[in-house]
């Protein structure tokens, strides 16, 4: 059985690594070096755990997905369907894939916001939801806060909304 240590000195930059129990030993390398080999490996966007998220829950009966999001009609309005320079009255609650609820605005005063200054992702749904309607929508990290985050929302978060479109403001 060979068993492997690895000890990189944080004010140094050398790496020791060591074998003990036979076998040969492992080659030393420098900080740098060990930095230069992860960094060599190409980040694969499906190593967040919010791309794999998204994946099993596109899976799920009664989800549609369409412009980058997915969604899941609760309520279908019978309304005018919004464009991207058009102001809307609405209530959502915002909530990460853990179930952890960020925001909620549900029972409370009505909110009107410009479509052009909500994230990417909720700009897409709201293009597609008619006047009346509550959705269920699924935004990709990409269409959300990315991989900054927000000041409740870690990076390569993906979101779930869930929003009432009460009315486009004319």
């Amino acid at each position: 059985m060979i068993y492997l240590f690895a000890v990189m000195l944080t004010c140094g930059t050398t790496v020791v690594m060591t074998s003990c129990g036979g076998g040969s030993a492992q080659p030393e390398k420098t900080a740098e070096e060990v930095v230069a080999d992860t960094l060599a490996e190409p980040v694969k966007r499906d190593t967040f755990p919010a791309d794999r998220w998204m994946e099993e829950n596109k899976q799920k009966e009664g989800v549609i997905e369409k412009d980058s999001i997915q969604y899941r009609v609760i309520q279908e309005g019978t309304g005018k369907i919004p464009n991207r320079r058009m102001r809307v009255k609405m209530n959502f609650d915002l909530r990460l894939t853990n179930g952890k609820v960020v925001e909620s605005h549900q029972g409370k005063d009505v909110m009107e916001l410009p479509i052009s200054r909500l994230i990417p992702g909720l700009q897409n749904a709201l293009r597609l939801m008619p006047e009346g309607s509550t959705w269920e929508i699924y935004v990709p990290w990409q269409l959300g806060y990315g991989e900054e985050g927000s000041k409740n929302i870690p990076p390569h978060s993906a979101l779930i909304f869930k929003v009432h479109l009460i009315e486009i403001v004319r």
